[in-house]
């Protein structure tokens, strides 16, 4: 497949090609659009690498800049004897946020590109979007044009999750789609049977007044972005900027939750995921064994009836205290508490529980 991005000499000529592509019905594989938040400078990105040696030794990064706040960038990482190389686009344009673009596979997109930008973390933080938050983008977008969003189908991960002295071979997710505009009711059946339920990304179509289909585009939950058909204008504008205020959104509501001492009072800002069936017992010994593949782990009860631990974000140092009780996990962030590790850890928790409600707690 030929590297598109390479050709590219300004944004003019990046709008003009993609809108000329993606609104012919060729065959040819979606345009991939990562929403980052981050302040960091795209020229910064060689010098990131050469002070994170460990961490990039497999990575090389060469940026060159196309005016407007946009660049290439060459990103090759070796796997095992194999160089994979490719050519991406960062804009940067809009403050507080990157827009990272490519049209290459899948494969150099799953594990060089969002493992690249991965390993960022936390100077980048990426947008963690469960059921809820991308039905609350899907309103946002609909709301912001003269037309109408219509959802095609969901893509599910669910995993029965059974006891201890149940298990025989070890638990496997399983991916199913669910087809239509609303699916609460079949998410709710698979709770209801024991499985943990999450939604990794939803294809949706854009249609105007007359019901002719403009866009044809994905949402997942890592903040990844698909044009499948349509125009690339309007995916920018309708989709991708409209993503980004929502992410800056999400990052305000997540900041500034730190433990406070203030006149002798503590000060704590917590927040809950909810859930509409009671978490069970194989729930939060699974939890238990998980969380601790990702941070820093003191279990203070360990289950039945209820778990409560506290946690620290090693490559963050933000530190938070956890508690599942009930049909409720609550968040109560301690020291540091940044919102990008906020929002990666609810995300983090979601991977092992499924999707919930995020809502804010208001304490004494």
């Amino acid at each position: 497949m030929p590297d598109i991005a390479s050709r590219f000499v300004d944004r003019t000529s990046m709008y003009l090609y993609y809108d000329k592509i993606y609104t012919t019905h060729e065959k040819k594989p979606p345009l991939k659009v990562l929403v980052l938040l981050t302040d960091l400078k795209v020229e910064d990105l060689p010098e990131i690498l050469s002070m994170k040696e460990r961490a990039f030794r497999s990575y090389s990064a060469n940026v060159a800049s196309l005016g407007q706040a946009l660049y290439r960038v060459s990103l090759q990482r070796t796997i095992g004897l194999r160089q994979i190389k490719r050519d991406v686009i960062i804009d940067c344009g809009c403050q507080g946020a990157w827009i990272v673009l490519t049209d290459a596979d899948s494969y150099f997109v799953a594990h060089v590109l969002e493992t690249f930008l991965g390993k960022l973390y936390p100077i980048t933080s990426k947008l963690y979007l469960n059921y809820s938050q991308m039905r609350s983008l899907l309103r946002i977008i609909r709301q912001s044009c003269n037309g109408k969003t219509t959802m095609t189908f969901f893509t599910i991960k669910r995993m029965k999750v059974k006891s201890p002295e149940e298990e025989t071979f070890p638990k496997m997710e399983e991916t199913e789609i669910l087809w239509g505009e609303n699916v609460d009711e079949d998410i709710i059946n698979l709770l209801s049977d024991g499985y943990v339920v999450k939604v990794k990304r939803l294809d949706f179509e854009l249609r105007d007044e007359s019901n002719t289909v403009l866009l044809k585009a994905q949402i997942s939950r890592k903040g990844l972005l698909k044009l499948k058909f349509g125009s690339f204008s309007s995916f920018y504008e309708k989709i991708v900027f409209n993503t980004i205020e929502y992410g800056l959104d999400q990052k305000n509501f997540y900041d500034k939750r730190e433990r406070k001492f203030e006149k002798g009072i503590i000060h704590l800002h917590p927040l809950q995921i909810n859930y509409s069936q009671k978490i069970r017992d194989e729930q939060l010994d699974r939890f238990a064994k998980k969380i601790i593949d990702s941070y820093s782990c003191s279990i203070i009860h360990g289950g039945n009836p209820y778990f409560v631990a506290d946690l620290c974000d090693y490559e963050d140092g933000s530190s938070f205290g956890v508690t599942i009780l009930g049909n409720s996990i609550t968040v109560t962030p301690i020291t540091r508490a940044t919102p990008s590790a906020v929002w990666k850890l609810l995300d983090e928790i979601q991977e092992i529980t499924g999707d919930g409600e995020i809502v804010d707690v208001k304490s004494r």
